[in-house]
């Protein structure tokens, strides 16, 4: 499967905006979330908000607006924004620590787009942790747990023992593992 053209055009902005903020504070900004998953499933699971991991929100948010994206007032969680070629598309702002300062920044992938554009995502056991997590907190919506088999199932090269401690730091229930490997 394979990211449809659309998807690929809405991040461009996005890409212009993170390579700002590397570029004005020496940091990268990772992509979270639901786009992460479809990023790491090319495009077997996807999302229309791109939620992004910056540290400096202030940084940030200047460099949004330099890559001519618009805030969203109405925005549930805040920091909201679109870009005016790519309304569909929302754009969050996740305040605080990377995964409440849980996740390993060191264990981030570099994705490289078309056009060499490069995005920061999450390792791949940190996502599936998360997804866990999220199901765990649920209240029986199983679209988190779906997430985390199709990252587990495409997954290479986990690192089972930080996946595990990942599982159990965000509230997830290792156990759903044996799940995955009998499927």
């Amino acid at each position: 499967m394979s990211l449809p053209s659309r998807y690929l055009d809405a991040l461009g902005p996005l890409v212009e905006a993170v390579t700002t903020y590397r570029d004005a504070t020496g940091h990268n900004a990772i992509l979270v979330g639901g786009a992460a998953v479809a990023l790491h499933t090319g495009g077997a699971v996807m999302s229309l908000d791109f939620d992004i991991f910056a540290g400096n929100d202030d940084a940030f948010e200047l460099a949004l607006k330099a890559a001519g994206f618009v805030e969203d007032r109405k925005a549930v969680h805040g920091r909201g924004w679109y870009h005016p070629k790519h309304p569909q598309f929302a754009i969050e702002q996740v305040s605080g620590r990377y995964f409440d300062g849980r996740g390993d920044r060191a264990r981030c992938v570099a994705m490289t787009l078309r056009d060499g554009a490069e995005i920061i995502l999450p390792a791949i056991e940190d996502i599936i942790a998360d997804r866990l997590g999220q199901h765990a907190v649920s209240s029986g919506d199983d679209a988190m747990l779906h997430q985390a088999k199709v990252l587990y199932a495409l997954a290479e090269d986990l690192d089972r023992d930080y996946l595990e401690i990942r599982i159990r730091e965000e509230g997830g229930d290792s156990a759903l593992l044996g799940l995955f490997d009998g499927e």
